[in-house]
């Protein structure tokens, strides 16, 4: 068999990089966002080391508060989550070391939708249970747009498309019914983690 005859049969052995997984629930997620997911420890530690080694003092002070608390199992959190929700975007190394959001307006279904309701950059989906954690499934989207949901999205974004549309997945902590996170690890966009701070 001639080299390139051969490259070709190993090229169908291996797995199809956007081919979907799934979450403990069954839900479809693409292959490159469970990456993600699998990286998740990865990609915090290594935004928290750029924020802390530059970051302003102010920014690192919300930050530190942010990520304080034990978050709830998900059978405790699900009944708390519903309703309208005050949500802060802290972007985490990557193009800086740290940036910190005013609030905007989120909101939480009693079916575990989420939507981002105000800004420029949003995201709309849906959360799931996976295992013994939450997680987010959604299609972040420019103002203005309407976006498919995230099982209609391509396995991986194209970054700079119009209209602008990226697969997001984030692990989702309650830390009771007035505060939780929504934890991004590799954002495609700016950042390598961002959090989402509910408060209400």
């Amino acid at each position: 068999m001639l080299r390139a005859e051969r490259l070709a049969a190993l090229l169908w052995l291996l797995p199809v990089a956007g081919f979907s997984q799934q979450l403990s629930d069954g839900t479809a997620i693409h292959a490159d966002d469970q990456r993600r997911l699998q990286e998740y420890h990865a990609a915090a530690g290594d935004a928290l080391l750029q924020a802390f080694s530059g970051g302003d003092g102010a920014d690192l002070a919300v930050l530190s508060d942010v990520l304080q608390g034990t978050p709830l199992p998900p059978d405790r959190a699900g009944p708390v989550m519903a309703g309208e929700w005050s949500c802060r975007m802290i972007k985490v190394g990557g193009l800086l070391p740290i940036t910190v959001y005013q609030p905007f307006r989120c909101r939480i279904g009693s079916d575990g939708g989420f939507e981002k309701l105000t800004g420029s950059q949003r995201t709309k989906g849906q959360i799931h249970q996976d295992g013994d954690r939450l997680v987010y499934l959604g299609t972040g989207f420019i103002a203005g747009d309407t976006p498919p949901p995230y099982a209609d999205l391509p396995p991986f974004s194209t970054i700079g498309s119009d209209p602008q549309r990226v697969p997001e997945v984030g692990v989702v902590e309650m830390l009771d019914g007035n505060k939780g996170r929504v934890m991004f690890p590799d954002p495609h966009l700016e950042s390598r983690f961002n959090i989402l701070a509910l408060s209400r």
